[in-house]
Parts: structure tokens; C-alpha cells; sequence
């Protein structure tokens, strides 16, 4: 006899299945939740603004950055995080959202902001060295009265353990 058509088998089924709903609900309710992100905020003379960033730390994380986004949420971005400075530039392939992006130094200063226009596939390398990389939706410095000169405070702990 096949122990799911036994005696019981339904009593079994009628406690289970609940239960492994239970379980499925708070699953997908932590998955919606995500991870927490972190927000920074930039600040210049009287303008301040906040943004929550994701975190591109890893070698792909940065290579992906966010591509194939089709949208961004207003104040959302990208922080890269790179291990020293860097000269690299970025460029817009895969990229369908208009972004700022800010080259930020070692000492948390926007260097520069470069406009990203979406799919471009032009290099867009800035005059100095930089240590970290903010994305944002185009114009969101120019709306919050921010440019080069702008200093971006990271709350407490959000570099430990992200750097050599």
C-alpha cells in the first residue's frame, strides 16, 4: 500500500499543506523586503540631499552596476566602492535609465559628475583619480543644488570590512 493513499495520509495533508503556506507567505515577504540598503547623503553649502544606494563592491557587481534597469527609483542610485583609486571611466552600454555619475575621491568630494545618456557606449572618463562612483537618475544633482565640490557623508560602518 502507498503510504500517501494510507489511512491518515489526508488528516496528514489537511496539517501540512497549511503549514507549508505559512512558511511560503514569509518567505516572499522577506524576499520583498530585500537587504537593507544604505542611504548617504551629499551636502553642499545650504543644499543637502539623501539617496539609497545599492552597493557594487565585487568586480561584477561593478561591471553590472545597472544595466538592463528600466527604471530607477527618484532617490535611488548605485555606489561603486573601489578597494584604491581609479581611473577608469564608465560607459552607459545595457543601461536604459539617464544617470548622473558622480567620481567621487579617497576623501568623499565629488570630483565630477558625467551625464550618462542610455545604451552609449562612449567611455565617459573623468580628469582625476576617484575612489567611489555615485549613480543617480540624470539631473538629480543640478534638482538638489549639488555638483563638484559636494561632500558625501557614508553612515557609520558601511566601508568596514568593504576595503583592504
Amino acid at each position: 500500500m502507498n503510504a500517501a493513499k494510507g489511512p491518515g495520509a489526508e488528516s496528514l495533508r489537511s496539517i501540512a499543506l497549511p503549514f507549508v503556506f505559512v512558511l511560503f507567505i514569509v518567505a516572499c515577504a522577506r524576499d520583498a523586503e530585500g537587504p537593507s540598503r544604505p542611504v548617504i547623503t551629499i551636502e553642499q553649502g545650504d543644499a543637502r540631499a539623501s539617496v539609497t544606494v545599492e552597493l557594487a563592491v565585487t568586480p561584477g557587481q561593478r561591471a553590472q552596476g545597472l544595466m538592463y534597469r528600466r527604471a530607477l527609483d527618484p532617490d535611488a542610485g548605485m555606489l561603486f566602492i573601489f578597494p584604491t583609486d581609479s581611473r577608469s571611466g564608465f560607459w552607459m552600454r545595457n543601461t536604459y535609465v539617464p544617470l548622473d555619475i558622480a567620481y567621487i575621491s579617497a576623501d568623499f568630494v565629488v570630483l565630477e559628475i558625467r551625464r550618462g545618456t542610455p545604451l552609449d557606449e562612449t567611455v565617459l572618463t573623468p580628469s582625476n583619480p576617484y575612489r567611489y562612483v555615485l549613480e543617480v537618475n540624470a539631473g538629480w544633482f543640478e534638482a538638489n543644488g549639488l555638483g563638484p565640490g559636494a561632500r558625501v557623508i557614508f553612515p557609520p560602518g558601511l566601508l568596514e570590512g568593504l576595503e583592504p
